[in-house]
């Protein structure tokens, strides 16, 4: 069995729900500690029954997002600006890397303007 690693808020939420199952304590002081609903707190100590501490790590963790570019392609945008494009502005640029990679402007700004 893997040791499961909670991070803070899972790590609160998992120790008041236990101590909550425990000592057979209050819901209502247990949602308001947590910021949530009674209903919820039922749904966490079913959660805590049937699965323990692994029950409250997020389910989206350790997936990347639909939207993420590859890292290939990145290389690529970040190459091709360096070593070729360096002197176009960011407007033109996004230009070229949509006429050469198909990839949409907007889509290269969101991503590499913050950066």
């Amino acid at each position: 069995m893997r040791k499961v690693e909670l991070r803070m808020n899972e790590q609160n939420k998992y120790e008041i729900i236990k101590k909550l199952v425990d000592t057979n304590g209050n819901k209502k002081r247990a949602a308001t500690k947590l910021g949530c609903t009674v209903r919820t707190i039922n749904r966490l100590i079913i959660k805590y029954k049937e699965q323990g501490k692994k029950g409250f790590v997020h389910g989206n963790r350790g997936r990347l997002p639909a939207s993420t570019v590859p890292l290939d392609i990145k290389n690529k945008i970040i190459s091709l600006y360096i070593n070729d494009f360096s002197d176009a502005n960011f407007t033109h640029f996004c230009e070229i890397v949509e006429s050469d990679i198909g990839m949409k402007w907007y889509y290269v700004k969101k991503k590499y303007q913050s950066n």
